[in-house]
């Protein structure tokens, strides 16, 4: 192994190594990588000792029984689903709204892709974690090389994941904005402060997450730090970590009720509530992985590398259910027929289905009148449910014929014989009540009025 003296200090000479293949860690370094990623450790530890000697994580490699076990397997298996997944679901959302007749793209779906995008960059982070960091194995059995790999990879991989949970929120809350937009103001505004909270929740992350460490590049490059010898000072990931995910799993419940309440308003058969509250309860698992993780961060203390696969795990569980939660609406295109009878209401004295528009019951000439509710709120409002989950408007019909007016007059025309009876005014409101003044035609499948 050669070497290249330098100074650490002003009366101590040292020779930095500049092999080619790293050690691991708690042996002498071997590189010139190695020797500043041991002087990084000392430097953590707050110990003064040379780095040529090298540092040591604990804990220690046992002495009789070794077996090298890693979890790196595992780990890209999962990562690799969940990726998949999260491409499949988005797709098909997409691919719903774009060509769909009737669906067309919003807020939610602009919002979307940016989420999902990041979303997906998490689990390759950590895919790269355990092909050049060492992720799944014990600390006993990683390079100096690795741990300063692992440490860029982790470290940039915390803003990305509040700011990818932050875009998903967002596009959630403007589904549910839209959802709730004609029920009633108060939800309205709800919406609204809530996705200004989400923006400013976002900003946090960003910045808490980039700037935790002073100076910021202390969080993810080690050796930069050692080869600059600035002392550095972190803020606990217990601290930042736990706050945000805090924050994090309170909106989780929050934007999860929002249409579990709106649902349990919706005028519907039970069979169909259940199974919509199904579809949405769905994000619950979400949830849970938001509450799994924060519990799993908790608990990690040592052996980082091997003991940090749970709360992965339960990272990537909220993570891709997230993706899930927010697509279901629109993927609740792909429920059989059957179950969608929020589309029609069934007439309780006809058993026949509601249609969306109005039509002349007995195909002759005639006036209909038209009553128009709603089966949230009870306002006279039009729908703007697109997906067509919640909203069910009931057309209430009933036909006068002009005809009966006009067959009704020439009786009693004849009988009079004549009699200078004066003739009718068909234009009078009297003679044939105007129902249309105060009634609205609603165009099939239009969702406004026509005026």
């Amino acid at each position: 192994m050669s070497s290249i003296p330098v100074s650490a200090t002003s009366t101590i000479a040292t020779s930095i190594p500049t092999g080619t293949i790293s050690a691991i860690i708690g042996s002498p370094p071997n590189t010139t990588k190695d020797y500043y990623v041991a002087k990084y450790l000392l430097m953590a530890f707050g110990l003064k000792t040379d780095p040529i000697h090298g540092a040591l994580i604990p804990p220690r490699r046992p002495v009789e029984g070794y077996v090298f076990e890693t979890r790196g397997p595992r780990i890209l298996t999962s990562m690799s689903i969940a990726i998949a997944t999260m491409i499949i679901i988005t797709g098909l959302r997409l691919g719903l709204r774009i060509f769909r007749r009737g669906l067309w793209v919003g807020l939610d779906d602009y919002t979307i892709v940016p989420g999902v995008l990041l979303a997906i960059c998490w689990p390759t982070l950590q895919m790269c974690a355990v092909i050049y960091g060492g992720a799944g194995k014990h600390m006993y059995d990683i390079t100096y090389e690795e741990f300063a790999n692992f440490k860029h990879f982790s470290n940039l991989s915390k803003p990305i994941f509040f700011i990818s949970v932050g875009m998903i929120k967002v596009s959630i809350c403007f589904f549910n904005r839209r959802l709730t937009s004609m029920t009633s103001r108060p939800w309205l505004i709800f919406n609204n402060v809530f996705l200004v909270l989400l923006v400013a929740y976002i900003i946090l992350s960003l910045f808490w997450t980039i700037f935790q460490c002073n100076p910021a590049f202390a969080g993810w490059d080690p050796i930069r730090v050692a080869k600059e010898g600035k002392e550095f000072q972190c803020m606990s990931d217990n601290i930042v970590g736990s706050t945000l995910s805090v924050i994090h799993v309170i909106m989780d419940f929050v934007l999860l009720s929002v249409p579990l309440i709106v649902l349990w308003k919706v005028r519907m058969g039970w069979g169909t509530k259940l199974r919509l509250y199904f579809v949405f309860s769905i994000g619950a698992v979400s949830c849970v992985g938001s509450v799994m993780r924060q519990i799993e961060q908790k608990k990690l203390s040592r052996d980082t590398l091997w003991n940090f696969v749970l709360l992965q795990d339960w990272t990537l569980v909220d993570l891709t259910f997230g993706v899930v939660a927010a697509s279901l609406p629109i993927l609740s295109a792909f429920i059989p027929a059957s179950w969608k009878s929020v589309r029609g209401t069934t007439d309780a004295s006809t058993g026949k289905k509601g249609a969306s528009g109005a039509h002349n019951l007995n195909g002759t000439g005639g006036f209909v009148r038209t009553t128009r509710r709603t089966s949230i709120s009870g306002k006279r409002e039009f729908s703007d449910s697109m997906e067509n989950i919640v909203r069910t408007d009931v057309i209430e019909l009933s036909f006068e014929n002009k005809s009966v007016y006009l067959d009704g007059e020439s009786v009693r025309g004849n009988s009079a014989g004549g009699k200078g009876a004066a003739p009718k005014d068909w234009n009078s409101d009297e003679t044939f009540p105007n129902h249309f003044k105060t009634e609205t035609w609603v165009g099939r499948g239009s969702g406004k009025a026509d005026t």
